[in-house]
């Protein structure tokens, strides 16, 4: 058990270390928006097509992360009794998002949801290591304090890919059935 403890503890410091930045945000938007790529060129859709569609795709990624991080500095305020201090607690949970870089890897075949859940873990784990590392919030209240921000935030995701599936997949069977 300690041994798990040490490396928690490890990767914690790693992420406090990392300077984010809002430029991370933007490149996990992008990168999840990039796992449409296979299904925008199915569509036969023009360079520029695809180029506004995942730029929109991943400003509108970034906006669900964002609030999503802004639930948590509520969330740190009603529980905690932390100042919401929205900026700050952006740029410290920006280094959580991280592993989000790899979400274009979702696109592979048969894998793909156990890759998009692995990584959205990884990105939970992240922020409950970091709410514990920066604000001394236990585990077991960091899922309480950052859940209802988690939780925004896959909602916001899962309506806009799931709206980006549809919309690709009906125009795709329109073509081949047509």
């Amino acid at each position: 058990m300690s041994g798990l403890t040490s490396a928690l503890d490890s990767m914690a410091s790693t992420l406090l270390a990392m300077d984010a930045g809002i430029g991370l945000l933007v490149a996990v938007g992008i990168s999840m928006s990039a796992s449409h790529l296979f299904a925008l060129l199915a569509n036969r859709l023009s360079p520029r097509q695809i180029a506004f569609h995942m730029l929109i795709d991943a400003l509108v990624l970034s906006l669900a992360l964002t609030l999503g991080i802004l639930c948590h500095s509520l969330m740190l305020l009603l529980i905690e009794g932390v100042p919401p201090q929205p900026i700050a607690l952006a740029n410290r949970m920006l280094a959580a998002l991280w592993p989000g870089l790899f979400y274009v890897l979702v696109a592979a075949p048969y894998v793909s949801d156990l890759i998009a859940v692995s990584l959205l873990g990884w990105m939970h784990l992240n922020v409950l290591l970091l709410l514990q590392a920066r604000y001394g919030v236990p585990l077991a209240e960091g899922l309480l304090v950052s859940a209802p921000g988690f939780s925004l935030a896959l909602v916001l995701i899962a309506l806009l890919f799931a709206q980006r599936w549809r919309a690709s997949y009906n125009t795709l069977a329109k073509e081949v059935g047509g």
